[in-house]
């Protein structure tokens, strides 16, 4: 079990936090948008961090724009994400967000990065059934909520190909190089979200504990996006780190049986059955 595993396992643990935490801060008023813009600024926060990336930011070669434009592909998935929470129903956004993982494999077994041997691609079809699961969805829910559906998808289409770029790109830029651009980057655009919600500001940082909701939210997104972005950029595997990633839907099952609340306790054959199949997914793609 490799780094390419282990490293999104762990950040699949903390997705219940990160969860729970901006559904706290929500909860206390603060707006989803300003709570991403905030998260993204934090995250650059971590990975600063963790490694001080080397070279001269003053001059940037064609790899390097390439990750500043990866910066750019994961604002905009996390933007058509939010918008994909705000407008429509949390079970079908989470469910939805398996396709990620098949943009992700047909990118990286098309390219040749990775092997499309067969026990890997049957891991991601069963990892892509077991998030849609695990989300508590369904196909009626889908069709009710078809806008909630088509934004998620587009956010897919994003974070996959950012995946992919970074698993392809990274190591050659330098993982901590390629990571300060391009979720600088993301941060540096998540700037105009702040701004946009400037007048919610002093009264998060005069509020009691919604700031310090915001800010867990932030650590957590921060450490989450650098742990996968190491397996990604490191061991150039993004398939089978986004099919370990996407356990964080069994980890938010697990969550709301230890403590409850992050979610309501609807659905629970079909939880636990994707629960099933997450596991057996994982287990494809150690055997892979």
């Amino acid at each position: 079990m490799s780094g390419a595993i282990l490293l999104p396992l762990l950040g699949a643990l903390l997705h219940p936090i990160l969860g729970w935490s901006i559904q706290s801060a929500t909860k206390r008023g603060v707006s989803l948008i300003l709570i991403a813009g905030l998260c993204n600024i934090l995250t650059v926060a971590v990975v600063l961090a963790w490694k001080r990336p080397p070279g001269s930011f003053l001059t940037l070669s064609s790899l390097d724009w390439l990750a500043v434009a990866n910066g750019i592909l994961f604002f905009f998935g996390q933007w058509f994400s939010i918008q994909s929470v705000r407008r429509g129903h949390l079970a079908v956004h989470s469910s939805a967000l398996g396709a990620k993982i098949l943009v992700v494999a047909l990118l990286s077994i098309g390219f040749g990065l990775e092997s499309g041997r067969p026990f890997l691609l049957l891991a991601v079809t069963v990892a892509t059934l077991a998030v849609f699961l695990v989300a508590g969805a369904s196909l009626s829910g889908w069709r009710a909520h078809r806008k909630t559906v088509g934004l998620t998808l587009l956010a897919c289409l994003f974070f996959g190909f950012n995946d992919f770029l970074t698993g392809l790109h990274g190591s050659t830029v330098g993982t901590a190089r390629w990571l300060a651009l391009m979720l600088g980057t993301s941060a540096l655009m998540s700037v105009f979200l702040v701004a946009s919600r400037a007048k919610q500001l002093p009264a998060l940082l005069s509020s009691g504990a919604a700031k310090w909701f915001v800010l867990l939210a932030g650590l957590m997104l921060g450490i989450q996006t650098v742990l996968v972005n190491i397996a990604f950029s490191e061991y150039a595997q993004p398939t089978l780190s986004n099919v370990a990633y996407s356990s964080r839907g069994v980890m938010a099952v697990l969550w709301l049986v230890l403590f409850g609340g992050v979610a309501g306790k609807e659905h629970w054959g079909r939880r636990i059955l994707g629960s099933l199949l997450m596991i057996t997914a994982l287990w494809l793609a150690l055997a892979y």
